[in-house]
């Protein structure tokens, strides 16, 4: 078995908690990795874009987490 799979665009967004549009969305505006395997050998409505497991954790492990940032409490040094 493959230590690092090849990832389809549905299982991607099972494994980081989006929905398949939302994980297209990212690539496509360039906030998600391009795909590992683009698959540039079929036509563009055709296409199965894959990344590999180790890319969409590396990702996701330095993705900023979703929503609005936590004010610091009061007397704490702001960035």
């Amino acid at each position: 078995m493959d230590e690092d799979p090849l990832l389809t665009v549905a299982e991607v967004a099972t494994r980081v908690g989006l929905s398949p549009s939302s994980w297209r969305a990212y690539v496509a505006t360039g906030g998600a990795p391009a795909p590992d395997d683009p698959d540039d050998d079929r036509p563009a409505n055709r296409r199965q874009p894959r990344w590999r497991a180790s890319t969409v954790d590396a990702w996701t492990k330095d993705r900023r987490p979703r929503g609005r940032p936590r004010k610091a409490p009061e007397g704490t040094p702001s960035d």
